[in-house]
């Protein structure tokens, strides 16, 4: 044969028929002929020679399954027959039941289906049948119409659905697992404010090893489900806090992950959680237009009073503000205001994603300081201090008494005020602002530009200060 044929392709089998049939092969003994070549010479498992060597697409062999078990609707699908080519390596273990319906279909008996590693693999009863029953006479398809097959055969398929069935009721997950993986991920959540980061990442890492790790076995389809979902929330919580610690790039890959289990587990409030966490690194990463996209597509996933929509609606206006799109800015803090609960806390499971009124006010200031509008962002700073201030030490977020203080001064300086600027952004001068979460460093390096650019550079208070504001968040301070 040509060189140019690829081994096993349907110009490699075409070719093929053709020698045998020159060797005086009659037409019905080819099939076998061929099916043999192809295990032997190029590799090919034998489910799959035996189909090809049929000529028959998996869904024309699914069709045909389906009509010898004299039920048309019956399950069989061409996926599924893919899947029983790829076992043992993947894929899914056909049954004694469906290989001799396959066999029938590929004109053979349903031992020639099984190779020697099927074999190493069959579950001791199907082996046990596999050695006790002697070579039948080669079964052929008669018709493409539906026909009946022997009543043993129709027994052995209801018990090997039957079977199939069973399996899901096995299960290697409890409700007290799943209960504990919850009630860990609604703990870390809730203590993230005042826990340092590194820590609630490890911890969470744990979870998400664990959740992992169930999944590699069997459950039933809904502690599936709730796998997936706490697969989700871990990774973006991980996500989100990484994030934090300026590991950026770890970040979009657990969001990537977090986004593919809420794939699998198709659940609204999954897709929003990530959804916040992916526009929320986004933006601290430089990527601002994309945060804002994010965010607006979170908001599709309609949740009802689960999750409140300020996170994204705030993240959106965000988003933009780093483009000064003012009118998309506005437009978005509008419908906050709109809907904005001034009474709203952030407790119950999804309080890592539901952000205190502290944190809500502190990011519309900071958009509108984005597109000049300085007293509005003034305006929200203010609210944001005062709410920050009312909350318990034990839901304060450390890290917001720092940003507050920095935009606030920000604000100030875009009113021509340095002594207001300098009020507030002074304490600052004390703290260990170096062990902050990253954006709190990214928020003070801009201040201290503004105070070193052409309209305060003149002006020693404010490069005093400046200086002052850089040694204070520069790595290694005592």
């Amino acid at each position: 044969m040509s060189r140019q044929v690829k081994p096993g392709s349907k110009p490699y089998r075409a070719r093929l028929r053709e020698r045998l049939a020159a060797l005086g092969f009659p037409a019905e003994a080819i099939p076998a002929r061929v099916a043999e070549n192809l295990i032997v010479e190029c590799g090919t498992p034998p489910r799959t020679a035996w189909r090809l060597a049929s000529e028959l697409s998996l869904d024309v062999a699914a069709d045909r399954y389906n009509a010898l078990t004299g039920d048309p609707r019956a399950g069989m699908r061409g996926t599924r027959i893919w899947e029983y080519e790829q076992w043992p390596d993947r894929g899914v273990r056909p049954t004694v039941a469906a290989l001799r319906v396959l066999a029938t279909v590929y004109g053979t008996c349903w031992k020639s289906l099984l190779g020697l590693r099927d074999l190493e693999q069959l579950p001791a009863k199907d082996l046990a049948e596999y050695h006790a029953e002697a070579e039948p006479e080669v079964p052929r398809p008669k018709a493409r119409a539906p026909v009946r097959v022997e009543e043993r055969v129709d027994e052995e398929i209801g018990t090997g659905v039957l079977d199939d069935a069973i399996l899901l009721t096995k299960t290697n997950v409890d409700d007290t697992q799943l209960d504990d993986l919850w009630s860990d991920l609604d703990f870390l959540g809730g203590v993230y404010t005042r826990t340092a980061p590194e820590s609630i990442l490890g911890q969470l890492a744990v979870v998400e090893e664990r959740v992992s790790a169930m999944l590699k076995g069997r459950q039933r389809p809904k502690q599936t489900q709730d796998l997936l979902l706490a697969g989700a929330k871990c990774s973006a919580m991980m996500a989100w806090i990484a994030g934090d610690l300026g590991r950026y790039r770890l970040s979009r890959e657990l969001n990537s992950a977090a986004w593919l289990y809420t794939q699998y587990a198709d659940d609204f409030l999954a897709r929003r959680w990530v959804r916040t966490s992916q526009a929320r690194v986004a933006f601290w990463a430089g990527n601002g237009v994309e945060s804002a996209k994010l965010a607006a597509d979170g908001l599709t996933y309609h949740v009802g009073g689960r999750l409140t929509d300020a996170p994204l609606v705030l993240a959106e206006a965000r988003g933009w503000s780093s483009v000064q799109a003012e009118r998309q800015v506005l437009d978005a803090i509008a419908h906050w205001t709109s809907i904005e609960d001034p009474d709203l806390g952030a407790g119950g499971e999804d309080r890592f994603f539901n952000i205190t009124k502290d944190r809500r006010h502190y990011m519309a200031g900071t958009s509108l300081l984005a597109v000049g509008q300085a007293t509005s962002a003034l305006r929200e700073f203010t609210t944001a201090r005062e709410a920050y201030e009312k909350l318990s030490p034990e839901n304060r977020w450390e890290a917001m008494d720092p940003m507050i203080r920095i935009d606030t001064g920000r604000a100030y300086l875009r009113l021509d005020d340095l002594e207001g600027a300098a009020a507030h952004v002074e304490p600052l001068l004390e703290a260990d602002v170096a062990k902050q979460p990253d954006m709190v460093r990214a928020t003070l390096k801009l201040l201290a530009a503004e105070l070193s650019g052409p309209r305060w550079r003149p002006a020693p208070a404010a490069r005093h200060l400046a200086e002052a504001l850089q040694d204070a968040s520069a790595p290694g301070r005592p």
